[in-house]
């Protein structure tokens, strides 16, 4: 039964992945429906990983992107549709960026160990739920938009310093010998 259990978080980010590609082509009055689906599934695939203990590094990766992909997406779409400026994109996903950052150094340094080490973060996940707050906001209370976006920036910030000071402390420890420079 346990190897079928295996499937169903990968599932739910696979699925979180389609309503992605689906957004940006639903009516408007669909979309707080499939930004609860998202942000549904987003917390189902992590509690029935953990909880089924099926939890892979691949299917955190899955999340991971699938996350990202949704995020985007639906900010991009927000912004086409004139109820969001698109160069609040890069704030709101600092946190995202961050990640980004320390994965590409990690794949071009072979340093690829102390990326994989990091796990998920008690500020990842509240970035991540201070941005389904944003998306929400903006489709239901838009007159909100300047306050739910503060806290997402601020989230993200907090998220990003925390994920570049575990990243850091990573290679540190993968790479002892290396120096780092004050100047």
């Amino acid at each position: 039964m346990k190897n079928y259990l295996a499937f169903i978080p990968n599932i739910l980010s696979t699925l979180r992945l389609g309503l992605a590609c689906l957004f940006p082509f639903c009516p408007e009055a669909l979309w707080v429906w499939i930004i609860l689906g998202s942000g549904t599934s987003d917390f189902l695939d992590g509690w029935c990983a953990r909880r089924w203990k099926v939890a892979s590094w691949q299917g955190g990766l899955l999340d991971a992107i699938a996350d990202k992909m949704f995020m985007i997406v639906t900010l991009i779409t927000f912004a086409m549709a004139g109820k969001f400026v698109l160069w609040w994109i890069p704030a709101v996903i600092a946190r995202d960026l961050t990640v980004g950052i320390a994965a590409g150094y990690a794949a071009t340094t072979r340093s690829w160990g102390s990326f994989r080490d990091m796990g998920a973060r008690w500020s990842g996940k509240v970035a991540t739920a201070g941005q389904f707050i944003l998306l929400l906001t903006v489709v239901l209370f838009p007159g909100m938009i300047p306050a739910a976006l503060f806290v997402s920036v601020f989230c993200s910030a907090i998220a990003a310093g925390d994920y570049s000071l575990l990243f850091y402390q990573a290679l540190r420890r993968q790479h002892p010998e290396r120096k780092t420079s004050t100047r």
